[in-house]
């Protein structure tokens, strides 16, 4: 097959494939979640770069790079095109990539904030991508926003407390501030999470509400992240958009399923 046909990955599953064919053992949740995150940080970039966009995030060497840069360019091209329309969807089908539930909680819930870290990442190269290539004033002085909206903001500290979230054992990797952080968290998480605030606890009595609280993660994350598109990534209508009209139906997203400021899930 030529490499510039090749499909987009649907799933964790297929693009966790394409990782083994380009000799990578990056993880497919962090590497979905990164192109995510530059989407909802407002990156737009044509296909050939979306494979340097991943290959940089994934680190490879310049051999892997060489040897399979028009399939990046058709894989997470595609990938990129296919998100966008997802969160851009007036179905609100996106979903994070993450493992079947076949694997294991603990396995399910490192990709999970693997997927947290990567979306977090990509959004702050996004942010960085933007500073570079914002439209110069009449004054020379790069136009750019000064603060995020609220919604945003929030959205952006839950997923970064999420993506601190460990398996047990793994204590070791937090700093002081991750039990403070973790108090604008969602309830979900609160209560997937001991009382140090530092790593997953699944009894076998309990694994019931595990896969519960779960689920209940991914559903808030998947929201968030779509909040943060609809409020700040999604510029093709921001800037045209300025002032809507009165009978414009509001761009869709997560904020009709949160309340700002008590991440309420409806």
């Amino acid at each position: 097959m030529n490499f510039r046909d090749a499909p987009a990955p649907q799933n964790f599953d297929e693009l966790a494939d394409w990782l083994l064919t380009v000799n990578s053992q990056f993880s497919p949740s962090e590497l979905h979640g990164a192109i995510v995150g530059a989407l909802c940080g407002a990156m737009r970039l044509p296909a050939e770069r979306w494979g340097q966009f991943g290959f940089a995030v994934m680190g490879a060497s310049e051999t892997i790079i060489h040897q399979f840069r028009e399939l990046a360019e058709a894989v997470l091209g595609g990938l990129a095109r296919e998100q966008f329309e997802l969160l851009s969807g007036e179905d609100i089908a996106f979903q994070p990539f993450l493992p079947d539930d076949d694997e294991t909680i603990e396995q399910r819930t490192e990709c999970l904030s693997d997927w947290c870290r990567g979306f977090l990442g990509g959004f702050a190269e996004a942010q960085v991508f933007q500073q570079k290539n914002a439209l110069q004033t009449e004054s020379g002085e790069r136009s750019l926003a000064t603060s995020l909206p609220d919604a945003v903001q929030e959205s952006l500290t839950d997923l970064a407390a999420i993506a601190q979230a460990t398996v047990e054992g793994d204590e070791d990797e937090y700093d002081d501030d991750y039990e403070a952080e973790l108090s604008d968290a969602p309830l979900a998480l609160e209560s997937i999470l001991t009382e140090d605030g530092e790593s997953f606890e699944f009894e076998a009595a309990d694994a019931e509400a595990a896969e519960r609280n779960y689920m209940e993660i991914i559903e808030y994350l998947r929201l968030a992240a779509m909040t943060v598109f609809s409020e700040h990534g999604w510029v093709e209508i921001l800037e045209q958009q300025k002032v809507p009209a009165a009978d414009q139906p509001a761009p869709p997203g997560a904020t009709k399923f949160l309340k700002s400021g008590n991440k309420t899930m409806h």
